[in-house]
């Protein structure tokens, strides 16, 4: 029936038409959509009377309509560009970068030493671990199998040894824009043995070797972003939100990137460990993304981070992001810029960031909390207009803040092999579509309908503008 009304609602009419005053509205791709969610609901009561909502749109499509005026702020792991920092500047929208998340892209894979249809000790192979050259041709299609010599001390030291079900090297990726494509490229790149690698594979797939991007070179891969991802690795069912119990109907032999925030339950995703700039295996854990932190630096101009690598810190995790609310600096109205800021003040507080730290990502520095206050300052005192922001628009002169005009450097400089870093398949079988997470208020409330209809119209339009499903036979 809400469909139907959204329908009503939004046709022929864009979205933008439906009113928004009540509801706090933020975009985004899914790499940090579960610490979101739970940043979300936990600070519910402070941004009452306003209803937060979230909707996946995927990190480039999100950046989009928050140019646009068309979310109240988005959720992001890498800066506006040229071109959005354009459309928001004709939009009278200025906006600043409020670091909350240091989130580590993880590889899952699922490769059986056992075939037993319960998990038991011994059933996953253990202690699986990669060089970057390693992962590098696990990636472009270059090794068949788990038993290639390649892989003669990738668990813990000695040879992989999978069932015969799981010695099929299946690499699985995104086609939508993400992180998880930013920070493997990142990678790639840094690293002086795994860059012929990954440029030949550019080549092939008729891509320029240039910057890293979070668009994946192949047009092939998953669609339906990281919960599908997820699910092709460990099958949840949408439903009872229930683990597959039988690890043999698992992606058996597949691999790959996935935020650290969707590894835990009720997956508990098996994790590869990645060697670092000083030569050491390590799994992306909070701990690892804190070493990771020391490392970074921040642009006082933009708050945008840069992530550096060690040569001699064993504990820093080599492919770490960060990521980022984009929140507006003028156009909002006073009760939306009101509830902004004190939800950027809750991300940064203690319980905030404890949030984060329990959905597997690293808590930001000091220093970044600092700069994400003084933001939240600033969306505060803004003078926006008597109307609303988000799927309204907003209209005004653009003032300057700590916002960006430019693409900047990408907030994931990841590490490789020791020794070798410069400086600085299967069926789809369930995906995410569109998501949304609302929290707070009271049921069904006029805010929650409301809510219901901004994301409803939002979703008709996604649905018009991508088909998920599976793209293309070759991974």
């Amino acid at each position: 029936m809400l469909l139907a009304v959204v329908w009503a609602f939004v046709s022929p009419a864009p979205s933008r038409a439906v009113d928004s005053s009540t509801v706090l509205f933020a975009e985004g791709g899914s790499f940090s959509e579960p610490i979101i969610n739970k940043l979300q609901a936990d600070a519910a009561s402070l941004i009452a009377p306003l209803t937060p909502a979230f909707f996946d749109a995927t990190v480039d499509l999100a950046n989009d309509d928050f140019a646009a005026g068309q979310a109240d702020y988005s959720v992001s792991e890498v800066p506006l560009t040229d071109a959005q920092a354009t459309t928001a500047a004709k939009n009278g929208r200025s906006y600043a970068y409020v670091p909350f998340a240091a989130n580590a892209v993880a590889i899952g894979a699922v490769i059986l030493c056992s075939f037993d249809h319960t998990l038991m000790s011994g059933t996953l192979c253990p202690n699986l671990q990669l060089t970057v050259p390693q992962l590098a041709k696990v990636f472009t299609h270059a090794v068949p199998t788990w038993t290639d010599p390649l892989f003669s001390q990738a668990s813990g030291g000695s040879p992989i040894l999978p069932v015969d079900s799981s010695k099929t090297v299946i690499p699985i990726n995104e086609v939508s824009p993400n992180a998880s494509n930013l920070g493997l490229a990142t990678l790639f790149e840094n690293n002086t043995v795994a860059k012929p690698i990954w440029e030949a594979f550019l080549s092939l797939n008729k891509v320029t070797p240039d910057t890293p991007s979070e668009l994946w070179p192949t047009s092939g891969g998953a669609t339906g972003e990281d919960l599908a991802l997820a699910n092709l690795l460990v099958p949840v069912n949408e439903v009872t939100g229930t683990v597959q119990p039988d690890p043999t109907q698992w992606g058996q032999g597949a691999i790959g990137p996935l935020p650290s925030d969707w590894l835990g339950a009720p997956r508990n995703v098996p994790t590869v460990a990645i060697d670092n700039a000083a030569g050491a295996f390590v799994k992306p854990t909070p701990a690892a993304m804190t070493a990771a932190e020391q490392y970074s630096t921040m642009d006082p101009a933009t708050n945008l981070v840069t992530f550096g690598f060690s040569t001699t810190d064993k504990t820093a995790y080599p492919i770490p992001t960060m990521s980022y609310l984009v929140v507006p600096t003028s156009g909002l109205s006073t009760a939306k810029a009101t509830a902004l800021a004190a939800f950027i003040r809750f991300v940064l507080s203690t319980q905030g960031q404890a949030d984060v730290e329990a959905l597997g990502a690293a808590p930001v520095t000091p220093a970044m909390v600092s700069a994400g206050l003084k933001v939240a300052d600033e969306v505060a005192s803004q003078s926006g207009s008597s109307g609303s922001s988000g799927s309204s628009g907003s209209t005004g002169s653009a003032t300057t803040t700590s916002s960006t005009s430019s693409t900047a450097t990408s907030a994931t400089a990841a590490g490789g092999e020791s020794g070798g870093s410069t400086a600085t398949n299967t069926a789809l079988t369930s995906e995410s579509g569109a998501t949304l997470a609302m929290t707070g208020g009271a049921p069904w409330t006029l805010a929650l309908v409301g809510a219901s209809l901004v994301v409803g119209a939002t979703t008709v339009r996604r649905i018009l503008r991508r088909r998920p499903g599976l793209r293309g036979a070759r991974w």
